[in-house]
């Protein structure tokens, strides 16, 4: 039995394409979590509210609402719950917001090397 066997990732991300490529590689990688998707920062919440999940994936740059303002509603729905920031952005301001909305982030940058997300999202199952 794995730590991600009762574990629910929410993946959200704007790119149709890498959003399903990601999820597929998350699916074999990690294949006793539960993994759902979301289009945008909008979508995420509400899948955020509905799953509950303890781990999100997120872009920031995306329509409707982007993801620091997406990621800055989670610690008062579910305060546990570790992000994981996956941007081409590499300003620091954007880094102190992040922690500044009380949320336990890890920054993996674009184009994603996937040793990198993998130790992100080891490190966010504590393993």
């Amino acid at each position: 039995m794995t730590q991600a066997q009762s574990k629910i990732i929410l993946l959200v991300e704007d790119d149709k394409d890498s959003s399903e490529i990601l999820g597929s590689i998350l699916e074999i990688k990690f294949p006793n979590a539960r993994i759902y998707s979301a289009g945008d920062g909008k979508a995420g919440l509400d899948s955020f509210i509905r799953y509950l999940p303890d781990i999100v994936i997120t872009d920031i740059s995306m329509p409707e609402m982007d993801g620091t303002w997406m990621i800055s509603r989670i610690p008062a729905i579910k305060a546990d719950t570790r992000v994981i920031v996956v941007t081409a952005h590499s300003d620091r301001n954007k880094h102190d917001i992040f922690a500044l909305t009380g949320v336990n982030c890890e920054i993996v940058r674009k184009p994603i090397d996937f040793k990198d997300l993998f130790a992100s999202i080891e490190c966010c199952l504590g393993r």
